[in-house]
């Protein structure tokens, strides 16, 4: 009867290993997945095309990786400015054009500045 109750723990031990392991496999699977997911999110991409001498400063690089982060938490700003600039129009049309690429261009200058326009920065 021991035999039996040995067996029977035996069983359930294997059970509980194997639960583990699989909590384990998931869990390293989903930390995988987040992985993959940050390194190709359009802010790495850019990190990964700019050296990283233009990335770090106040240069242009930054200012670039300051744009691809802007861009990627507002992605439809990106679909409504080409929008706004693909396809034809008259002189009126394309001077309101001109004017909100001008608006845009200025927000994202006064984005960009450390310290202003941020509602983050102390």
């Amino acid at each position: 009867m021991s035999s039996t109750m040995s067996r029977a723990r035996e069983r359930a031990l294997r059970k509980e290993l194997l639960r583990a392991r699989a909590a384990v496999e998931r869990q390293s699977l989903r930390k995988s997945t987040c992985d993959v997911v940050h390194d190709i999110s359009p802010a790495a991409l850019v990190r990964s095309v700019v050296p990283r001498s233009l990335s770090s400063g106040k240069g242009a690089g930054a200012a670039l990786m300051q744009g691809a982060r802007f861009l990627s938490r507002y992605p439809f700003l990106v679909s409504t400015l080409s929008g706004l600039f693909s396809g034809r129009g008259r002189s009126r049309t394309r001077l309101l054009k001109a004017g909100v690429g001008v608006v845009a261009a200025w927000q994202m200058v006064k984005l960009l500045k450390p310290g202003q326009g941020s509602p983050d920065a102390s």
